[in-house]
């Protein structure tokens, strides 16, 4: 409880306040340009929901417009410092909101930011370098759990996306990473190196044995400075080969300033900043973690050490069948080609067979590689379908059928439902929806 209480020099969490203030910037300009409340919460007629928030619907386009316009405000005051908690309180609350509006919009650096937004409301990460109005003697000082919490958050990141990694399809099949490689070999003038066996062997086993052990290795102080250098390199692999994880690299070398010496860094930013190398003295003494404090974040990482563990619970092949995909870290382990996908609606009274173009829907991209990703998607698209066609084609005995064909790291194209299966009956429960999920073909 001391060690939890202790006073440590701020720098490197203010550090950190700065670089998740700009990355987070950089991310609301980047959803301006694609038009993203237009484009992805307000064009769309259907919204695929998560199960436990299908109460939470867009609020109209302009209060959605002026959202955004807050949240890059606040992350303006979250790099200066100034009026910080506040500005984190808002940007927590308002970012949280637009990423769980729609499931098909998910990304784990979209959750991470979620997760890190919450835990920085805890920490006062304007101790330091910020345009704050207190004096020195008046901040309330960073304690060694600020550190902690911040750690063991990005540490559980690396760690469960390794343990996500130890399946047949990865370790045998060495798939999605052969799929991946072979992909980006076709972009590339390092063809013939990407597809060797040499650079194939490298990423899957060396990318699961970087994920298990990296979070151990940035704990302890000898082995500290290799592992954060290790996590450079990573990262910015990770940048070049992958097209589509936007800031999560540049997220995760920026949080490795959290793992070193914050007397060092601190002396480092001092020379840096005012052309001295000393740091003012932190107070020895020790302040009580308030009993609150240390009972919610442990329910915290209770709840944050058990959620990847869930999709145990579920029968067959749960990256196939969508269980327990999400909130998981369950990062880069599926590649999926989406070959074909049509609806059709029944008319059971008229005998009669309806075509659906899913993009008379306003649906984007993303939605579409959800219902291909997601079989509970696929249901929530054909339970609308069923309820546009009672609410406005007087169309009362309705069946929605589907035919969508993926392949699936590296095996043949196969289907996700039968054809003949009437999907708007179907619960979107795991153990009411797997028996209705194809079996998925044995792999190469």
């Amino acid at each position: 409880m001391k060690r939890l209480g202790q006073q440590i020099d701020g720098t490197s969490i203010a550090v950190f306040r700065i670089g998740f203030g700009l990355i987070m910037l950089w991310e609301l300009i980047y959803f301006l340009r694609m038009d993203f409340v237009k484009v992805f919460l307000i064009d769309p007629k259907v919204q695929f929901s998560y199960e436990f928030l299908s109460f939470l619907k867009p609020l109209p386009k302009p209060i959605l417009d002026i959202l955004i316009i807050v949240l890059i405000v606040c992350c303006l005051l979250i790099i200066i410092g100034r009026f910080y908690r506040k500005a984190i309180i808002i940007f927590c609350i308002g970012f949280s909101y637009l990423f769980f509006l729609d499931k098909a919009y998910y990304n784990n650096h979209l959750y991470l930011v979620c997760l890190l937004s919450f835990l920085l409301i805890l920490i006062p990460a304007d101790n330091k370098l910020s345009f704050s109005k207190k004096r020195s003697n008046q901040k309330k000082p960073i304690q060694y759990w600020h550190f902690l919490i911040l750690r063991i958050q990005l540490a559980l990141v690396y760690f469960f996306g390794g343990v996500a990694k130890l399946n047949y399809d990865w370790l045998i099949s060495n798939q999605p990473v052969r799929a991946m490689l072979e992909n980006r070999a076709k972009q590339s003038f390092l063809g013939d190196f990407l597809t060797s066996d040499f650079t194939l062997y490298f990423f899957t086993y060396g990318g699961l044995v970087f994920d298990l052990l990296i979070p151990f290795l940035l704990f302890i102080p000898k082995t500290r400075i290799p592992a954060v250098l290790c996590a450079l390199l990573f990262n910015i692999m990770n940048a070049w080969l992958f097209n589509d994880i936007n800031i999560f690299p540049y997220f995760m070398m920026l949080s490795l300033v959290l793992f070193l010496e914050p007397n060092k860094v601190a002396k480092f930013i001092n020379l840096k900043l005012y052309g001295k190398r000393t740091v003012a003295s932190v107070s020895s003494t020790h302040i009580n973690v308030q009993k609150p404090v240390l009972i919610l974040i442990s329910i915290y990482f209770l709840i944050q050490g058990l959620l990847p563990f869930r999709h145990l619970l579920y029968d067959g092949n749960v990256d196939w069948t969508g269980a327990g995909q999400r909130f998981a870290w369950r990062m880069k382990i599926q590649h999926r080609t989406l070959e074909k996908m049509e609806f059709k609606v029944l008319d059971m009274k008229k005998k009669v067979i309806i075509p659906v173009e899913v993009r008379n829907y306003g649906l984007n991209q993303d939605q579409i590689n959800s219902m291909a990703f997601d079989p509970v998607s696929a249901v929530q698209f054909a339970k609308f379908l069923k309820r546009h066609c009672r609410e406005n084609k007087g169309i009362d005995d309705v069946q929605v059928q589907s035919e969508i064909i993926v392949s699936f790291n590296g095996r043949k194209q196969q289907q996700i439902f039968d054809k003949s299966v009437d999907l708007s009956s179907l619960g979107i429960k795991p153990s009411q929806l797997n028996q209705y999920i194809r079996k998925l073909d044995k792999a190469k």
